[in-house]
Protein backbone atom coordinates (compact mmCIF):
# COMPACT_ATOMS: atom_id res chain seq x y z
CA UNK A 1 0.00 0.00 0.00
CA UNK A 2 1.62 2.60 -1.55
CA UNK A 3 2.60 6.42 0.68
CA UNK A 4 0.98 9.58 -0.82
CA UNK A 5 4.45 11.55 -1.03
CA UNK A 6 2.74 14.93 -0.51
CA UNK A 7 1.89 13.62 2.68
CA UNK A 8 5.11 11.65 3.94
CA UNK A 9 6.86 14.78 3.30
CA UNK A 10 4.79 16.31 5.68
CA UNK A 11 5.26 14.07 8.41
CA UNK A 12 9.10 14.25 7.31
CA UNK A 13 9.16 17.88 8.18
CA UNK A 14 7.08 17.44 11.55
CA UNK A 15 9.56 14.95 12.69
CA UNK A 16 12.70 16.75 11.87
CA UNK A 17 10.85 20.11 12.81
CA UNK A 18 10.24 17.77 16.41
CA UNK A 19 13.92 16.94 16.64
CA UNK A 20 14.99 20.18 16.56
CA UNK A 21 13.09 21.69 18.81
CA UNK A 22 13.68 18.86 21.46
CA UNK A 23 17.60 18.54 20.60
CA UNK A 24 18.04 18.47 24.58
CA UNK A 25 16.43 15.40 25.08
CA UNK A 26 18.86 12.50 25.57
CA UNK A 27 18.60 9.99 23.11
CA UNK A 28 18.64 6.82 24.97
CA UNK A 29 15.26 8.58 26.36
CA UNK A 30 13.55 8.83 23.12
CA UNK A 31 14.64 4.93 22.25
CA UNK A 32 12.99 3.87 25.18
CA UNK A 33 10.11 5.56 24.61
CA UNK A 34 9.86 4.45 20.93
CA UNK A 35 10.58 0.77 22.52
CA UNK A 36 7.70 1.30 24.78
CA UNK A 37 5.04 2.49 22.20
CA UNK A 38 5.54 -0.54 19.90
CA UNK A 39 5.21 -2.79 22.92
CA UNK A 40 1.71 -1.17 23.93
CA UNK A 41 0.66 1.14 20.84
CA UNK A 42 -1.88 3.76 21.52
CA UNK A 43 -5.53 3.61 20.89
CA UNK A 44 -6.62 5.80 17.85
CA UNK A 45 -8.16 7.83 20.87
CA UNK A 46 -5.36 8.48 22.41
CA UNK A 47 -3.05 8.94 19.20
CA UNK A 48 -5.43 11.71 18.42
CA UNK A 49 -5.04 13.48 21.58
CA UNK A 50 -1.35 13.07 21.52
CA UNK A 51 -0.62 14.58 18.03
CA UNK A 52 -2.96 17.22 18.58
CA UNK A 53 -0.98 18.33 21.36
CA UNK A 54 2.24 17.63 20.07
CA UNK A 55 1.49 20.16 16.97
CA UNK A 56 0.10 22.91 19.10
CA UNK A 57 3.59 22.64 21.51
CA UNK A 58 5.32 22.55 18.06
CA UNK A 59 3.32 25.81 16.96
CA UNK A 60 4.04 27.27 20.12
CA UNK A 61 7.77 26.21 19.73
CA UNK A 62 8.21 27.20 16.64
CA UNK A 63 6.48 31.10 17.43
CA UNK A 64 8.67 31.91 20.37
CA UNK A 65 11.71 30.75 18.68
CA UNK A 66 10.36 32.77 15.69
CA UNK A 67 11.39 30.19 13.63
CA UNK A 68 9.77 29.89 10.27
CA UNK A 69 11.35 26.92 8.71
CA UNK A 70 9.03 24.43 10.07
CA UNK A 71 5.75 26.86 9.42
CA UNK A 72 4.46 25.30 6.10
CA UNK A 73 4.36 21.74 7.64
CA UNK A 74 2.35 23.13 10.64
CA UNK A 75 0.18 24.88 8.64
CA UNK A 76 -3.85 24.42 8.05
CA UNK A 77 -6.35 22.77 10.27
CA UNK A 78 -4.84 20.42 13.16
CA UNK A 79 -7.83 17.78 12.95
CA UNK A 80 -6.63 17.39 9.18
CA UNK A 81 -2.70 17.27 10.23
CA UNK A 82 -3.51 14.57 12.73
CA UNK A 83 -5.78 13.10 10.58
CA UNK A 84 -2.83 12.18 7.46
CA UNK A 85 -0.39 11.15 10.16
CA UNK A 86 -2.46 8.57 11.67
CA UNK A 87 -3.56 7.66 8.50
CA UNK A 88 -0.26 7.33 7.35
CA UNK A 89 0.79 5.54 10.60
CA UNK A 90 -1.47 2.91 9.83
CA UNK A 91 -0.90 2.48 6.44
CA UNK A 92 2.41 1.76 7.48
CA UNK A 93 1.71 -0.76 9.11
CA UNK A 94 -0.66 -2.61 7.49
CA UNK A 95 1.90 -2.35 4.30
CA UNK A 96 4.64 -4.17 6.37
CA UNK A 97 2.32 -6.93 7.86
CA UNK A 98 0.77 -7.90 4.14
CA UNK A 99 4.26 -7.49 2.94
CA UNK A 100 5.15 -10.53 5.65
CA UNK A 101 1.70 -12.37 4.71
CA UNK A 102 2.05 -11.58 0.52
CA UNK A 103 2.41 -15.71 0.33
CA UNK A 104 -1.01 -15.97 1.88
CA UNK A 105 -3.38 -15.85 -0.73
CA UNK A 106 -6.41 -15.51 1.68
CA UNK A 107 -5.44 -12.19 1.78
CA UNK A 108 -8.02 -9.27 0.83
CA UNK A 109 -6.66 -6.33 -0.35
CA UNK A 110 -8.92 -3.28 -0.27
CA UNK A 111 -8.86 -1.22 -3.29
CA UNK A 112 -9.49 2.19 -4.64
CA UNK A 113 -12.38 3.16 -6.44
CA UNK A 114 -14.04 5.90 -8.04
CA UNK A 115 -11.56 8.74 -6.55
CA UNK A 116 -11.95 7.26 -3.03
CA UNK A 117 -8.76 6.28 -1.45
CA UNK A 118 -7.74 3.03 0.84
CA UNK A 119 -7.71 5.16 4.29
CA UNK A 120 -8.45 4.65 7.75
CA UNK A 121 -12.28 5.09 8.76
CA UNK A 122 -11.70 7.91 11.20
CA UNK A 123 -12.81 8.23 13.23
CA UNK A 124 -12.46 4.86 14.52
CA UNK A 125 -15.68 3.21 15.34
CA UNK A 126 -16.90 1.89 18.29
CA UNK A 127 -18.35 -1.25 19.13
CA UNK A 128 -19.70 -2.57 22.49
CA UNK A 129 -17.70 -0.06 24.36
CA UNK A 130 -14.67 -0.48 22.84
CA UNK A 131 -12.25 1.29 19.87
CA UNK A 132 -12.28 -1.04 16.84
CA UNK A 133 -9.30 0.63 14.10
CA UNK A 134 -10.08 -0.07 10.68
CA UNK A 135 -9.58 0.45 7.20
CA UNK A 136 -12.15 1.20 4.61
CA UNK A 137 -12.16 0.47 1.05
CA UNK A 138 -13.46 -1.31 -1.75
CA UNK A 139 -13.49 -4.91 -2.29
CA UNK A 140 -14.74 -7.32 -6.18
CA UNK A 141 -17.90 -8.56 -4.05
CA UNK A 142 -17.79 -11.96 -5.67
CA UNK A 143 -14.46 -12.05 -2.91
CA UNK A 144 -16.16 -11.78 0.15
CA UNK A 145 -16.97 -14.74 1.53
CA UNK A 146 -20.31 -15.25 3.66
CA UNK A 147 -19.71 -16.11 7.03
CA UNK A 148 -20.94 -19.82 8.47
CA UNK A 149 -20.48 -19.13 11.70
CA UNK A 150 -23.20 -16.28 11.34
CA UNK A 151 -25.76 -17.49 14.43
CA UNK A 152 -28.64 -16.67 11.88
CA UNK A 153 -27.83 -19.41 10.03
CA UNK A 154 -26.96 -21.99 13.41
CA UNK A 155 -29.72 -24.51 12.60
CA UNK A 156 -29.06 -24.16 8.90
CA UNK A 157 -25.79 -24.66 8.73
CA UNK A 158 -25.94 -28.03 11.50
CA UNK A 159 -28.91 -29.24 9.76
CA UNK A 160 -26.97 -28.95 6.03
CA UNK A 161 -23.86 -30.89 7.67
CA UNK A 162 -26.08 -33.58 9.73
CA UNK A 163 -27.41 -34.19 6.46
CA UNK A 164 -24.62 -33.91 4.21
CA UNK A 165 -21.36 -34.95 6.80
CA UNK A 166 -19.66 -32.15 6.37
CA UNK A 167 -19.60 -28.02 5.98
CA UNK A 168 -21.21 -26.22 2.62
CA UNK A 169 -19.23 -25.01 0.47
CA UNK A 170 -19.55 -20.97 -0.44
CA UNK A 171 -21.74 -21.82 -2.89
CA UNK A 172 -24.05 -24.17 -1.14
CA UNK A 173 -23.79 -21.53 1.67
CA UNK A 174 -24.82 -18.76 -0.57
CA UNK A 175 -27.96 -20.83 -1.60
CA UNK A 176 -29.16 -21.51 1.83
CA UNK A 177 -28.94 -17.76 1.93
CA UNK A 178 -30.98 -17.83 -1.05
CA UNK A 179 -33.72 -20.19 0.49
CA UNK A 180 -32.40 -22.41 -2.87
CA UNK A 181 -30.97 -24.89 -0.98
CA UNK A 182 -33.86 -27.61 -0.09
CA UNK A 183 -33.62 -28.35 3.45
CA UNK A 184 -36.35 -30.05 5.78
CA UNK A 185 -38.90 -27.66 7.53
CA UNK A 186 -37.64 -24.59 5.74
CA UNK A 187 -40.98 -23.34 3.82
CA UNK A 188 -40.78 -19.55 3.28
CA UNK A 189 -39.52 -18.78 -0.60
CA UNK A 190 -37.25 -16.29 0.42
CA UNK A 191 -36.76 -16.49 4.40
CA UNK A 192 -34.14 -14.07 4.70
CA UNK A 193 -36.39 -10.79 2.86
CA UNK A 194 -33.22 -10.88 0.24
CA UNK A 195 -35.10 -10.30 -2.50
CA UNK A 196 -36.20 -6.87 -1.21
CA UNK A 197 -32.97 -5.76 0.32
CA UNK A 198 -31.82 -6.76 -3.34
CA UNK A 199 -34.32 -4.48 -4.89
CA UNK A 200 -32.95 -1.52 -2.69
CA UNK A 201 -29.78 -1.90 -2.85
CA UNK A 202 -30.19 -1.97 -6.46
CA UNK A 203 -31.60 1.01 -6.61
CA UNK A 204 -29.32 2.78 -3.91
CA UNK A 205 -26.36 1.21 -3.32
CA UNK A 206 -25.59 -0.62 -0.10
CA UNK A 207 -25.32 2.05 2.24
CA UNK A 208 -23.61 0.65 4.90
CA UNK A 209 -20.53 -0.83 4.31
CA UNK A 210 -20.25 -4.57 5.49
CA UNK A 211 -17.20 -5.33 7.81
CA UNK A 212 -14.97 -7.66 6.70
CA UNK A 213 -12.05 -9.88 8.03
CA UNK A 214 -8.52 -9.76 6.81
CA UNK A 215 -9.14 -12.92 4.48
CA UNK A 216 -12.79 -11.19 3.45
CA UNK A 217 -14.79 -13.17 6.16
CA UNK A 218 -17.93 -11.12 6.76
CA UNK A 219 -18.31 -10.02 10.18
CA UNK A 220 -21.53 -8.32 9.66
CA UNK A 221 -23.52 -7.88 6.46
CA UNK A 222 -24.33 -11.82 5.19
CA UNK A 223 -27.47 -10.05 3.89
CA UNK A 224 -26.23 -6.90 2.23
CA UNK A 225 -23.52 -9.58 0.09
CA UNK A 226 -26.05 -12.07 -0.41
CA UNK A 227 -28.12 -9.48 -2.12
CA UNK A 228 -25.55 -8.08 -4.36
CA UNK A 229 -24.83 -11.88 -5.62
CA UNK A 230 -28.40 -11.83 -6.22
CA UNK A 231 -28.44 -8.79 -7.99
CA UNK A 232 -25.27 -9.75 -10.14
CA UNK A 233 -27.03 -13.55 -11.20
CA UNK A 234 -30.68 -12.49 -11.84
CA UNK A 235 -32.00 -11.63 -15.55
CA UNK A 236 -34.27 -8.86 -13.13
CA UNK A 237 -31.88 -6.07 -12.71
CA UNK A 238 -30.22 -3.95 -15.24
CA UNK A 239 -26.26 -3.55 -15.94
CA UNK A 240 -26.07 -0.33 -14.75
CA UNK A 241 -27.08 -1.97 -11.69
CA UNK A 242 -25.24 -4.65 -11.65
CA UNK A 243 -22.45 -2.48 -12.26
CA UNK A 244 -23.15 -0.97 -9.15
CA UNK A 245 -22.54 -3.54 -6.44
CA UNK A 246 -19.74 -5.61 -8.86
CA UNK A 247 -17.41 -3.83 -6.01
CA UNK A 248 -18.22 -2.79 -2.39
CA UNK A 249 -17.14 -0.05 -0.07
CA UNK A 250 -16.36 -2.46 3.05
CA UNK A 251 -14.52 -1.83 6.53
CA UNK A 252 -12.08 -4.25 7.35
CA UNK A 253 -10.12 -5.11 10.18
CA UNK A 254 -6.44 -4.11 10.36
CA UNK A 255 -3.82 -6.81 10.94
CA UNK A 256 -3.92 -5.50 14.96
CA UNK A 257 -7.13 -7.27 15.48
CA UNK A 258 -7.73 -9.87 18.18
CA UNK A 259 -10.37 -12.41 18.41
CA UNK A 260 -12.28 -10.02 21.23
CA UNK A 261 -12.16 -7.20 18.89
CA UNK A 262 -14.34 -9.47 16.22
CA UNK A 263 -16.59 -10.49 19.00
CA UNK A 264 -17.47 -7.01 20.09
CA UNK A 265 -17.98 -6.37 16.47
CA UNK A 266 -20.69 -9.20 16.41
CA UNK A 267 -22.33 -8.39 19.35
CA UNK A 268 -22.51 -4.89 18.16
CA UNK A 269 -23.93 -5.29 14.89
CA UNK A 270 -25.98 -8.10 15.87
CA UNK A 271 -27.69 -7.60 19.69
CA UNK A 272 -27.60 -3.86 20.26
CA UNK A 273 -30.38 -2.33 18.33
CA UNK A 274 -29.70 0.68 16.08
CA UNK A 275 -33.64 2.40 17.25
CA UNK A 276 -34.32 2.60 13.77
CA UNK A 277 -38.21 3.05 13.27
CA UNK A 278 -39.45 2.74 9.68
CA UNK A 279 -41.96 4.46 8.49
CA UNK A 280 -45.75 3.81 9.44
CA UNK A 281 -47.27 2.19 6.35
CA UNK A 282 -49.72 4.86 6.26
CA UNK A 283 -47.22 7.09 5.53
CA UNK A 284 -45.80 4.47 2.69
CA UNK A 285 -48.82 4.32 0.76
CA UNK A 286 -49.59 8.01 1.36
CA UNK A 287 -46.32 8.83 -0.64
CA UNK A 288 -47.51 6.02 -3.29
CA UNK A 289 -50.93 7.54 -3.73
CA UNK A 290 -49.96 10.42 -4.35
CA UNK A 291 -47.39 9.72 -6.65
CA UNK A 292 -50.32 7.31 -8.63
CA UNK A 293 -52.68 10.09 -8.85
CA UNK A 294 -50.27 12.33 -10.25
CA UNK A 295 -49.35 10.02 -12.92
CA UNK A 296 -53.00 9.25 -13.85
CA UNK A 297 -53.54 13.12 -14.44
CA UNK A 298 -51.02 12.92 -17.09
CA UNK A 299 -52.20 10.27 -18.50
CA UNK A 300 -56.23 10.12 -17.95
CA UNK A 301 -57.62 7.82 -20.66
CA UNK A 302 -54.80 5.33 -19.30
CA UNK A 303 -57.17 1.85 -19.67
CA UNK A 304 -56.22 -1.04 -17.60
CA UNK A 305 -52.96 -2.42 -18.92
CA UNK A 306 -51.21 1.46 -18.75
CA UNK A 307 -52.31 1.31 -15.43
CA UNK A 308 -50.92 -1.82 -14.92
CA UNK A 309 -47.94 -0.11 -15.93
CA UNK A 310 -47.79 2.50 -13.87
CA UNK A 311 -48.21 0.44 -11.19
CA UNK A 312 -45.13 -1.76 -11.73
CA UNK A 313 -42.68 1.93 -12.63
CA UNK A 314 -44.07 2.90 -9.39
CA UNK A 315 -43.54 -0.35 -7.39
CA UNK A 316 -39.51 -0.19 -9.29
CA UNK A 317 -39.35 3.35 -7.98
CA UNK A 318 -39.95 2.63 -4.40
CA UNK A 319 -38.09 -0.21 -4.26
CA UNK A 320 -40.92 -2.77 -4.20
CA UNK A 321 -39.38 -4.91 -7.08
CA UNK A 322 -41.05 -5.46 -10.34
CA UNK A 323 -44.49 -6.95 -9.09
CA UNK A 324 -46.99 -4.29 -8.68
CA UNK A 325 -49.16 -6.12 -5.95
CA UNK A 326 -47.64 -3.98 -3.13
CA UNK A 327 -48.61 -0.78 -4.99
CA UNK A 328 -51.84 -2.18 -5.67
CA UNK A 329 -52.76 -2.93 -2.19
CA UNK A 330 -51.21 0.44 -0.93
CA UNK A 331 -53.68 2.30 -3.62
CA UNK A 332 -56.52 0.08 -2.16
CA UNK A 333 -56.12 0.81 1.66
CA UNK A 334 -55.24 4.03 1.34
CA UNK A 335 -58.91 4.77 -1.10
CA UNK A 336 -60.41 3.01 2.24
CA UNK A 337 -58.81 5.09 4.65
CA UNK A 338 -59.97 8.29 2.58
CA UNK A 339 -63.28 7.19 3.03
CA UNK A 340 -62.91 6.51 6.80
CA UNK A 341 -61.71 9.98 6.69
CA UNK A 342 -64.38 11.76 4.88
CA UNK A 343 -67.09 10.15 6.94
CA UNK A 344 -65.71 10.94 10.70
CA UNK A 345 -64.82 14.54 9.41
CA UNK A 346 -67.44 15.82 7.27
CA UNK A 347 -70.18 13.32 8.71
CA UNK A 348 -69.50 12.81 12.51
CA UNK A 349 -67.52 16.34 12.27
CA UNK A 350 -64.32 15.40 14.10
CA UNK A 351 -60.85 17.06 14.08
CA UNK A 352 -58.90 16.46 10.65
CA UNK A 353 -55.77 15.51 12.25
CA UNK A 354 -57.39 13.62 15.02
CA UNK A 355 -59.25 11.05 12.45
CA UNK A 356 -55.81 11.14 10.56
CA UNK A 357 -54.27 9.75 13.24
CA UNK A 358 -56.90 6.90 13.48
CA UNK A 359 -56.06 5.99 9.97
CA UNK A 360 -52.05 5.55 10.37
CA UNK A 361 -52.89 3.65 13.88
CA UNK A 362 -55.45 1.47 12.13
CA UNK A 363 -54.32 0.92 9.12
CA UNK A 364 -53.95 -3.33 8.19
CA UNK A 365 -57.47 -2.85 9.12
CA UNK A 366 -58.00 -1.39 5.44
CA UNK A 367 -56.41 -3.73 4.00
CA UNK A 368 -58.98 -6.30 5.09
CA UNK A 369 -62.01 -3.74 4.43
CA UNK A 370 -60.71 -4.03 1.05
CA UNK A 371 -61.36 -7.43 0.58
CA UNK A 372 -64.20 -9.59 -1.11
CA UNK A 373 -67.20 -10.12 0.53
CA UNK A 374 -66.04 -7.84 3.06
CA UNK A 375 -65.91 -5.11 0.80
CA UNK A 376 -69.36 -5.84 -1.21
CA UNK A 377 -70.83 -5.92 2.56
CA UNK A 378 -69.79 -2.41 3.29
CA UNK A 379 -70.75 -0.87 -0.40
CA UNK A 380 -74.38 -2.60 -0.36
CA UNK A 381 -75.37 -1.38 3.18
CA UNK A 382 -74.28 2.27 4.05
CA UNK A 383 -75.15 2.08 7.83
CA UNK A 384 -73.68 -0.84 8.60
CA UNK A 385 -70.79 0.54 7.02
CA UNK A 386 -71.00 3.36 9.39
CA UNK A 387 -71.02 1.45 12.21
CA UNK A 388 -67.91 -0.42 11.25
CA UNK A 389 -66.18 2.87 10.47
CA UNK A 390 -67.80 3.89 14.70
CA UNK A 391 -66.57 1.13 15.74
CA UNK A 392 -63.03 1.57 14.34
CA UNK A 393 -62.66 5.22 15.42
CA UNK A 394 -63.63 4.35 18.87
CA UNK A 395 -61.18 1.57 19.46
CA UNK A 396 -63.47 -1.42 20.07
CA UNK A 397 -61.99 -4.00 17.56
CA UNK A 398 -59.69 -5.55 19.29
CA UNK A 399 -58.25 -7.78 15.96
CA UNK A 400 -58.13 -7.61 12.37
CA UNK A 401 -59.29 -10.45 12.00
CA UNK A 402 -62.60 -9.52 13.36
CA UNK A 403 -62.87 -7.81 10.09
CA UNK A 404 -63.78 -11.43 8.46
CA UNK A 405 -66.88 -11.79 10.08
CA UNK A 406 -68.46 -8.52 9.45
CA UNK A 407 -70.62 -10.06 6.55
CA UNK A 408 -71.46 -12.89 8.35
CA UNK A 409 -72.22 -10.56 11.16
CA UNK A 410 -74.22 -8.06 9.04
CA UNK A 411 -76.92 -10.87 8.39
CA UNK A 412 -77.42 -11.57 11.49
CA UNK A 413 -79.46 -9.57 13.34
CA UNK A 414 -78.75 -10.84 17.07
CA UNK A 415 -74.74 -10.26 16.29
CA UNK A 416 -75.74 -6.82 14.41
CA UNK A 417 -76.97 -5.85 17.21
CA UNK A 418 -74.66 -6.56 19.64
CA UNK A 419 -72.38 -3.77 17.18
CA UNK A 420 -74.52 -1.21 17.74
CA UNK A 421 -74.83 -2.16 21.57
CA UNK A 422 -71.03 -1.85 21.66
CA UNK A 423 -71.13 1.36 19.68
CA UNK A 424 -73.33 3.32 22.31
CA UNK A 425 -71.00 1.80 25.42
CA UNK A 426 -68.81 4.09 27.04
CA UNK A 427 -66.54 1.23 28.34
CA UNK A 428 -64.22 0.70 25.67
CA UNK A 429 -63.29 -2.49 27.11
CA UNK A 430 -67.18 -3.44 27.69
CA UNK A 431 -68.13 -2.42 24.39
CA UNK A 432 -65.24 -4.87 23.20
CA UNK A 433 -66.47 -7.70 24.76
CA UNK A 434 -69.46 -7.17 22.44
CA UNK A 435 -67.45 -7.32 19.67
CA UNK A 436 -65.88 -10.40 20.52
CA UNK A 437 -69.47 -11.59 21.07
CA UNK A 438 -71.16 -10.59 18.33
CA UNK A 439 -67.80 -12.65 16.44
CA UNK A 440 -69.15 -15.34 18.65
CA UNK A 441 -72.53 -15.62 18.10
CA UNK A 442 -72.24 -15.74 13.77
CA UNK A 443 -69.35 -18.41 14.43
CA UNK A 444 -71.65 -20.67 16.05
CA UNK A 445 -74.55 -20.10 13.86
CA UNK A 446 -71.78 -20.92 11.07
CA UNK A 447 -70.62 -24.28 12.70
CA UNK A 448 -74.41 -25.19 13.69
CA UNK A 449 -75.47 -24.49 9.80
CA UNK A 450 -72.55 -26.81 8.48
CA UNK A 451 -73.97 -29.99 10.58
CA UNK A 452 -77.77 -30.01 9.89
CA UNK A 453 -78.19 -32.17 7.32
CA UNK A 454 -74.69 -33.56 7.34
CA UNK A 455 -75.90 -37.06 7.37
CA UNK A 456 -77.71 -36.23 3.83
CA UNK A 457 -75.09 -34.86 2.34
CA UNK A 458 -72.30 -38.08 2.91
CA UNK A 459 -74.39 -40.06 1.81
CA UNK A 460 -75.63 -38.38 -1.08
CA UNK A 461 -71.59 -37.76 -2.04
CA UNK A 462 -71.46 -41.25 -1.35
CA UNK A 463 -74.04 -42.91 -3.70
CA UNK A 464 -71.98 -40.10 -6.29
CA UNK A 465 -68.50 -41.60 -5.80
CA UNK A 466 -69.74 -45.35 -5.66
CA UNK A 467 -71.86 -44.89 -9.15
CA UNK A 468 -68.77 -42.96 -10.94
CA UNK A 469 -67.16 -45.46 -13.44
CA UNK A 470 -63.12 -46.27 -12.57
CA UNK A 471 -61.91 -44.72 -15.89
CA UNK A 472 -63.14 -41.28 -14.51
CA UNK A 473 -60.59 -41.74 -12.41
CA UNK A 474 -57.44 -42.72 -14.49
CA UNK A 475 -58.56 -40.89 -18.50
CA UNK A 476 -58.26 -37.42 -16.67
CA UNK A 477 -62.02 -36.76 -16.16
CA UNK A 478 -61.10 -36.42 -12.68
CA UNK A 479 -58.48 -33.87 -12.23
CA UNK A 480 -55.42 -34.48 -10.17
CA UNK A 481 -55.75 -31.62 -7.54
CA UNK A 482 -59.40 -33.05 -7.18
CA UNK A 483 -58.07 -36.71 -6.24
CA UNK A 484 -55.36 -34.96 -3.60
CA UNK A 485 -58.18 -33.34 -2.02
CA UNK A 486 -60.55 -36.59 -1.78
CA UNK A 487 -57.46 -38.47 -0.56
CA UNK A 488 -56.80 -36.08 2.22
CA UNK A 489 -60.94 -36.11 3.57
CA UNK A 490 -60.40 -39.62 3.04
CA UNK A 491 -57.89 -39.96 5.43
CA UNK A 492 -59.36 -37.25 7.75
CA UNK A 493 -62.24 -39.74 7.90
CA UNK A 494 -60.15 -42.70 8.66
CA UNK A 495 -58.02 -41.04 11.49
CA UNK A 496 -61.64 -39.91 13.22
CA UNK A 497 -63.25 -43.44 12.54
CA UNK A 498 -59.71 -45.18 14.01
CA UNK A 499 -60.18 -42.62 17.47
CA UNK A 500 -64.00 -43.25 17.82
CA UNK A 501 -62.83 -47.25 17.73
CA UNK A 502 -60.34 -47.03 20.04
CA UNK A 503 -62.24 -44.75 22.74
CA UNK A 504 -64.86 -47.86 22.23
CA UNK A 505 -62.22 -50.53 22.82
CA UNK A 506 -60.76 -48.40 25.71
CA UNK A 507 -64.69 -48.18 27.28
CA UNK A 508 -65.27 -51.97 27.00
CA UNK A 509 -61.43 -52.65 28.44
CA UNK A 510 -62.62 -50.52 31.30
CA UNK A 511 -66.15 -52.49 31.45
CA UNK A 512 -63.79 -55.84 31.48
CA UNK A 513 -61.66 -54.77 34.56
CA UNK A 514 -64.75 -53.16 36.30
CA UNK A 515 -66.34 -56.84 36.21
CA UNK A 516 -63.03 -59.02 37.14
CA UNK A 517 -62.47 -55.98 39.92
CA UNK A 518 -66.30 -56.67 41.20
Amino acid sequence: MAIIPGKWSRIVELIELARTITSDIDEKEIVELIKSGQEEPLSNAETIRLLTSTIESLRKGTLVRGDKSGSDSLCGDINEIVKEMISIRQNLTFGRINMTNNADEKMITLQERNGIHVQPVFPSPWFHEKEVPMFGGFVRTRDIKLWENNDRLDIHIHQFKNLNGREPDDQELLDIMLSKMPLPGVTEKDEFKIMDLARSIANNGVRRPPIIDLDGTLLDGNRRVTSCYYILNSKEFTSEQKSRVEYIYVWQLTPHATDDDRRRVVVSMNFEKDHKIDWPEYVKASKIYEDWQAMLALEPYAGSRRQNEIKRELSLQYALGPDARYVSRYIRMFEEAEEFEIFHIEDRERDEYEVKHKSSEYFQYFDELTKGSVRSTLDQDEVFRNLVYDLLFQDKFTNWKQIRDLPKIANNEDARKLLREARAEGDVEEAQDKVVSACSVVQVAGKEARTVGANERIKNFTDFLLQLPIGAFTDGTIKRESLNNLKEALQHVNVIIQDIEGRKEQIFMDEEDDELAV
